[in-house]
């Protein structure tokens, strides 16, 4: 099985990058077997979509098709998003414009919101409203929001983040990897040739 892990910062050694090497760690603690892909947005600079994406050339090439090979064989995905000004990142929208051919589709997802205050909730609520229509990837109902995320250091938190918070991380990916175990087969009746975009 595996799991993608997908930091939508747009800044390089971002808190958000931080935060799915966490992640990334703690999976393998729960499943040494498992197979993850991790992609920093910052890192990857993909462009904003556009029609040229059909070109296949330039980035849209070797890159991105390398990246979507591997996007397809996961079988569930992390998003890291921290809030800018209340809202997802452009990097974040702009990752789900670019899986337009099943990459994503009938997978489980988990947010992971990010904010260096007391913030985190507005991402959330932004992508489970608009991210899924096409993608047809299939957020889990719970999420994890790391406030005071610069205090984030399991083992040795700041002052500001709960002690019950890693106990709740453990929780959430223990249900990530059972949902992605049990919506294999579910995959076998999708029929993205007729239906392959949302209504």
């Amino acid at each position: 099985m595996k799991i993608s892990i997908i930091s939508a910062s747009h800044r390089t050694n971002s808190q958000s990058k931080k935060i799915y090497n966490v992640l990334n760690n703690n999976l393998l603690s729960l499943q040494p077997d498992l197979d993850t892909f991790s992609i920093d947005l910052a890192d990857v600079s993909l462009p904003l979509w556009s029609p040229d994406k059909k070109s296949g050339k330039g980035v849209w090439g070797e890159t991105w098709n390398s990246l979507s090979d591997n996007l397809k064989r996961s079988d569930g995905f992390i998003l890291v998003v921290p809030e800018y000004g209340g809202m997802a990142t452009p990097a974040a929208k702009n990752i789900f414009l670019l899986c337009g051919n099943g990459e994503l589709s009938h997978k489980p997802g988990l947010i992971v919101s990010v904010s260096s205050g007391n913030g985190g909730a507005y991402p959330i609520a932004e992508l489970r409203m608009s991210s899924y229509k096409n993608t047809h990837i299939m957020w889990i109902p719970e999420n994890i929001i790391i406030r005071n995320v610069e205090e984030f250091n399991p083992g040795s938190h700041g002052k500001n983040i709960p002690e019950w918070l890693d106990d709740r991380i453990e929780y959430v990916l223990k249900l990530l990897l059972a949902y992605a175990s049990n919506m294999i087969p579910l995959r076998k009746v999708v029929n993205r040739k007729d239906f392959g975009n949302g209504m």
